[in-house]
């Protein structure tokens, strides 16, 4: 089942702890630390492929990557985790399903996204080792990985898209232009999700998309409405399809005024009009509705997909185009700029306050082991990152309380 719209979870995978560890030796009965380093987690990433052609394929609600190992003594590095390359169609857009912002546009066959970071792998004890605290039993514990919700949504990469309403012979337009088979059936709504197809011009070839019927109302959601309008925007040519029997110019300016409506832009794309089922209607009936189409600015080409007629004419016409014509630039993701948090003291209580600062409250989180042993590197990182400054600033005294995330310490000012 085709599906073009979808939301993921994407998990990267937690970083393994780094060890407390001491060499043990027959000759040697206090050996040095010799804690390893946990591995990192893995991470997640989306890559493009063109052989894959919709999100149904995505069976799993939530991919997990696999998470690093513990380090372990004898200075043994636990083992990163492997990374996960989740496959989606190439012409998927990526978007944060919380935040609605556009994180990636996936159109290059192996292209790669990053959505998910794997966590940092934790330090043994080996690197707490100083000539004053030569036996540290403390360590880092590894950090969570990313974890966040996807919202993917394919827009077909074709050069021509066929836009008409339903019943108006795309379908049967793409079949005999190109090796596609799209199902067709007399009645409306027979295509129920976009077919693509190649069409060959000597040595020469280009995709054609039939994009499921549009109606009046489209724009705002009525029949498959904005299900597929989406495809059309990356494609370089819109080919209006009329069904010459059923009123073609009122036909084609209700199909402008939806395509306008969902994108204005979209009416200085270069457009043919393909006036199908011409053996349907006399000549000089033909000439008729050829020449008032032609009233409104673009290309007329009469033409019949059951007998073939005028077919040629307009897949040379259509090349021309698709190479006259770039591929059009979608909006591009736009990179946040990083913003390094400071530290905010905040008066709880008297003789009680709070430090905000994310950067320290990282550290103290993946603190594991004897607290009390890693408190002068603590006050290494609260000296590193201005905790000490701030809390003097704002007259914080010695056997004040001071929270810092979910650990309370009495503060020693340095002397």
């Amino acid at each position: 089942m085709f599906q073009d719209v979808l939301q993921i979870t994407v998990a990267a995978g937690r970083g393994g702890d780094g060890a407390v560890s001491f060499r043990r030796e027959k000759f040697v009965p206090k050996g040095g630390p010799d804690g390893g380093d946990g591995g990192r987690g893995g991470s997640v990433y989306l890559r493009a492929r063109g052989d894959v052609d919709s999100l149904s394929g995505l069976s799993k609600r939530t991919y997990k990557a696999e998470d690093g190992e513990h380090g372990r003594g004898s200075g043994q590095h636990g083992r990163s985790g492997r990374d996960l390359y989740v496959e989606v169609p190439r012409g998927t857009r990526v978007f944060d399903a919380d935040t609605g912002e556009l994180l990636g546009d996936l159109t290059e066959e192996g292209q790669l996204l990053l959505v998910a970071r794997g966590g940092e792998g934790g330090r043994g004890n080996a690197h707490f080792a100083t000539p004053t605290r030569r036996a540290p039993r403390f360590a880092e514990a590894g950090e969570e990985g990313e974890r966040r919700r996807l919202r993917l949504e394919l827009m077909l990469i074709a050069d021509v898209g066929l836009v008409g309403y339903p019943n108006a012979g795309k379908s049967s337009l793409l079949a005999a232009t190109t090796r596609a088979h799209p199902r067709i059936a007399p009645y409306p709504f027979t295509t129920l999700s976009p077919n693509l197809g190649v069409v060959e011009v000597g040595e020469e070839r280009f995709t054609l998309a039939d994009i499921p019927g549009i109606i009046e109302g489209a724009s705002q959601g009525k029949g498959l409405g904005l299900e597929f309008l989406r495809h059309i925007a990356r494609t370089r040519v819109l080919l209006y399809v009329l069904d010459a029997s059923e009123e073609p110019l009122k036909a084609l300016r209700t199909l402008r005024e939806e395509v306008g409506a969902y994108d204005p832009a979209l009416l200085q794309r270069p457009s043919l009009i393909a006036l199908n089922k011409v053996d349907l209607l006399a000549p000089e009936e033909v000439e008729a509705e050829v020449a008032a189409l032609a009233q409104e600015g673009l290309p007329v080409l009469p033409v019949s997909a059951l007998t073939g007629e005028g077919l040629p004419v307009l897949k040379e016409a259509l090349l021309t185009l698709v190479r006259a014509t770039p591929a059009p630039e979608l909006p591009k993701p736009v990179p946040k700029a990083e913003v390094r948090a400071g530290v905010e003291v905040v008066p709880l209580a008297e003789g009680a306050y709070e430090v905000r600062a994310p950067e320290v409250e990282r550290y103290l989180r993946r603190l594991k082991g004897d607290l009390q042993e890693a408190a002068g590197y603590l006050q290494e990182v609260f000296r590193r990152h201005g905790v000490e400054a701030a809390l003097r600033a704002k007259g914080v005294r010695a056997g004040d309380l001071v929270r810092i995330g979910e650990r309370e310490f009495e503060y020693v000012p340095e002397v």
